[in-house]
C-alpha cells in the first residue's frame, strides 16, 4: 500500500459551519484508506505511542483532512465536449447531465467557479473502460495550490449509488476501505491527500477530485501527471495520464515567518499563497531545540487540548473582516521539533491588503479563539 494521506469526505456537512470541524482534523488514521460519509463516524482510535513515534520518524503523521462539499448550483460557461472522443456509454451519461455547464460550475467551490469563468480550466476528455465501467476525466484546474479534476462514470456497476459513495464500499475480502487513488508527478509517486467531492444532484455520476494541495509540495509550472483510480470490485486500476500546467490570473506567495508565543504555544506562519482561485496557509508549532515533536503538544496546557492533542485551525479574514470559507486541511505532520499544518480556503473576493489569521480550537461544543496568537500578515 502506498503511503498517502487521505481527506475524510463528510457528505452531510453542507449545513454545518467550519468551527464544528477542527476536532476531526486531528484524528489519527490507521494505515488504511478510509472515506466516511457520515459525520458521526469520526471516532477513530489513536495508534499506540510506540507506533505513533515510528510513523512520525518515517513519514508524515497520517491525520484526517476535513472537507466541505459545495453543493450550490450556478449557471456557467459552456464546456465544449467532443463526444466523438469518448465511449458511447460515457456519451450517453454526459448527455443526461444538465450540460453543457462545467461540473466546476455545478458543484465546485467559489475558486473553481472563478477559474472556469476566467478560462483557467483545461479540457482533458480522457476515457478508460474496463469490465463494463467507463470513467472519464473531462476538465482540470491547477493554480499551484491545488489540482482539481472532474471525473464522470458510466452507469454500469454500482449504479444504485452516487459516484462519490462508490469508494465507501468495503473490500469484499478484507472488509476495509481501500485507497482511492495514487498520484504521480513526472513519474514519481507523490505522498499527498485526496478530496472527493460529489457532483451534486444535477451531476450525481460526477465527482470533483482535489489533490496536490499539501503545503510541502513544490512542482514545476508544467508537469506530466498520472492518476491510478482504484474502484471496489475491479482488479486493475483505471489509469489516466495527461499534462498539467499552472494557470492563475493574479496571485502572491508570502513567506512572513512571523512567530507568536503564548502559554507554551510557539506558532509561526510560514507561508501564505493567495490567488484568484485559492488561498493556502502553512503554519508551524515549534518546540524547544532538541526536545522532539512529541514534547510540543505535551507542553501545551490541557485547556487547549482535546484527547491529548491541540486541535488548532485558523480563521482567515481580510482587513475589512470578510472571512474566507475553509475547504479542509491537514495537521500534525512532524519532523525534528516542528509540527506543520496546511489549510486550504476559498479565494478572497479580491487580493487583500492584509490577512488576519485567528488561531481557534473547538472544544466542549464551543469555539475558542486564542487572541494572544492572532497574526496579521501584510499582503500589499
Amino acid at each position: 500500500m502506498s503511503q498517502q494521506r487521505l481527506e475524510i469526505r463528510l457528505a452531510d456537512l453542507q449545513e454545518e459551519t467550519l468551527p464544528e470541524l477542527p476536532e476531526l482534523v486531528h484524528l489519527r488514521m490507521e494505515e488504511t484508506y478510509r472515506i466516511i460519509s457520515e459525520k458521526d463516524e469520526a471516532g477513530l482510535e489513536a495508534a499506540s505511542e510506540h507506533q505513533e513515534t515510528l510513523r512520525r520518524k518515517r513519514m508524515p503523521r497520517w491525520l484526517s483532512r476535513v472537507m466541505i462539499s459545495a453543493a450550490s448550483v450556478a449557471g456557467g460557461l459552456v464546456l465544449l465536449i467532443s463526444l466523438g472522443f469518448i465511449s458511447p456509454a460515457m456519451a450517453e451519461t454526459l448527455k443526461q447531465l444538465p450540460f453543457m455547464s462545467s461540473v466546476f460550475q455545478l458543484a465546485g467551490d467559489s475558486g473553481l467557479r472563478k477559474a472556469n469563468e476566467a478560462g483557467l480550466t483545461t479540457n482533458v476528455q480522457q476515457t478508460v473502460t474496463q469490465d463494463g465501467m467507463t470513467l472519464t476525466v473531462s476538465e482540470q484546474m491547477y493554480d499551484g495550490s491545488r489540482l482539481s479534476l472532474v471525473m464522470t462514470r458510466s452507469k454500469g456497476v454500482y449504479a444504485h449509488k452516487s459516484f462519490s459513495d462508490t469508494w465507501a464500499i468495503p473490500d469484499p475480502e478484507t472488509g476495509r476501505l481501500n485507497r482511492p487513488m495514487d498520484f504521480y508527478v513526472n513519474g514519481e509517486l507523490v505522498n499527498t491527500g485526496v478530496k472527493i467531492a460529489p457532483g451534486g444532484q444535477e451531476a450525481s455520476d460526477s465527482v470533483i477530485i482535489t489533490t496536490l494541495n499539501s503545503g510541502n509540495l513544490k512542482f514545476p509550472g508544467t508537469f506530466d501527471f498520472k492518476m491510478s483510480v482504484y474502484l471496489p470490485g475491479f482488479a486493475d486500476p483505471f489509469i489516466f495520464e495527461f499534462p498539467v500546467t499552472r494557470q492563475v490570473l493574479e496571485g502572491v506567495v508570502l513567506t512572513p515567518d512571523i512567530l507568536k508565543t503564548h502559554d507554551h504555544i510557539n506558532l509561526m506562519i510560514k507561508r501564505l499563497e493567495v490567488s484568484t482561485t485559492s488561498t493556502l496557509l502553512v503554519a508551524e508549532l515549534q518546540g524547544e531545540a532538541g526536545a522532539g515533536i512529541q514534547a510540543i503538544e505535551a507542553n501545551i496546557p490541557d485547556k487547549y487540548k482535546v484527547n491529548g492533542h491541540f486541535p488548532v485551525y485558523f480563521e482567515l479574514s481580510d482587513e475589512q473582516g470578510r472571512e474566507v470559507r475553509g475547504l479542509g486541511g491537514e495537521g500534525g505532520t512532524g519532523e525534528g521539533n516542528i509540527l506543520s499544518y496546511t489549510f486550504n480556503y476559498e479565494p478572497f473576493e479580491t487580493i487583500p491588503a492584509r490577512i488576519i489569521i485567528k488561531p481557534t480550537i473547538w472544544k466542549d461544543g464551543q469555539k475558542r479563539y486564542i487572541p494572544e496568537l492572532e497574526i496579521t500578515v501584510p499582503v500589499k
